[in-house]
């Protein structure tokens, strides 16, 4: 009830004001002013008929703000989270395994023995449009690694 009181009072002060000092108010301050109306009147829906709808918005955004875009490991990060979904699942040896044991930037061959010397690089980046998905991931050697 105080707010709609507050709007009528807003509204009866910009009618006095424009109806004794015409000659400050131009046309556009009309329009601010009407749409300053409207979004104040549509916030006030939302905020007293919408309440459960606004608070799921406005914490989906409070949430989204606070994680970031990129980690700053994540070269490592994607391993982990695969390993933490598909816990008694070997990435790099199945992956080792669909590249026919080559490394996918050199082609040179990759040993078993080496395996824990090796990483994990996406074949088209997630910045470019690639998937999060064991088909866009391939096992390169250290020597690539370095020099990608």
């Amino acid at each position: 009830m105080n707010s709609i009181i507050f709007l009528i009072v807003v509204c009866c002060i910009y009618y006095l004001f424009n109806k004794y000092y015409e000659e400050y108010v131009q046309e556009r301050y009309h329009y601010y002013f009407g749409t300053f109306v409207i979004v104040y009147c549509v916030l006030l829906y939302l905020f007293n008929f919408e309440s459960q709808f606004t608070y799921k918005v406005l914490k989906n955004i409070h949430d989204t703000s606070k994680q970031p875009l990129y980690s700053f490991n994540s070269k490592e990060s994607n391993a982990e989270l695969f390993q933490s979904q598909y816990p008694n699942f070997n990435i790099k040896e199945t992956l080792l395994t669909l590249q026919n044991g080559r490394c996918n930037a050199c082609s040179n061959f990759i040993m078993k023995e080496d395996l824990h010397n090796c990483k994990l690089k996406y074949k088209t980046p997630l910045q470019n449009g690639g998937q999060n998905q064991v088909e866009n991931i391939g096992i390169v050697c250290p020597q690539c690694f370095e020099f990608q």
